[in-house]
């Protein structure tokens, strides 16, 4: 059993302890972390969730339920999660240690505003993407079915991450008004 909270990524960490994500299947896992990041491949999604749900399992700190399929095997947090935690590189600093202490308000609040900034920048990127398909349409007519196919991938994640931004700065209001 680890004796320190087990580093994690920003977005592993904001799922399982901000949302307080628990008994789910890889399946889930991996649709709520495509949300958090606006990563929009699922294959590379999966691969990630996959081996972070491996290596808390491996640290007891996930039980895995079995199923009959392997798709609906369930995880749920065990109590070794629970006394151990995670952390990410930014939460391990003796100040910001220092700071969750006093005020987890302020580190929710920061972990939000990461979270907003890397929307925004995921949905710049997703408005680049969506023109280019655009553009590449205009200049090559013969992989217009393709392009387009791209394009409202594109758009939709364009959405999604509006959506996503929206919410977060609704929560950051909210907690200001605090």
């Amino acid at each position: 059993m680890p004796k320190k909270p087990l580093k994690v990524t920003t977005s592993i960490y904001s799922i399982f302890i901000a949302d307080d994500f628990n008994n789910f299947t890889v399946s889930e896992l991996r649709n709520v972390y495509m949300e958090t990041t606006g990563e929009i491949d699922p294959v590379l999604s999966r691969k990630i969730v996959y081996r972070q749900i491996l290596r808390l399992q491996k640290l007891g700190m996930l039980e895995k339920t079995d199923s009959e399929s392997v798709k609906e095997h369930r995880y749920n947090k065990t109590n070794v999660f629970l006394q151990v935690g995670l952390t990410t590189e930014k939460i391990n600093s003796k100040k910001t240690r220092r700071l969750l202490a006093k005020s987890p308000e302020k580190i929710t609040s920061s972990l939000l505003d990461e979270r907003l900034k890397q929307c925004k920048v995921n949905l710049i990127a997703s408005i680049a993407e969506s023109e280019e398909y655009m553009t590449l349409c205009k200049s090559l007519p013969e992989l217009k079915e393709y392009l387009e196919s791209n394009y409202l991938q594109s758009s939709e994640q364009s959405s999604r991450l509006s959506g996503q931004i929206k919410a977060i700065k609704s929560v950051i209001s909210y907690q200001k008004k605090q």
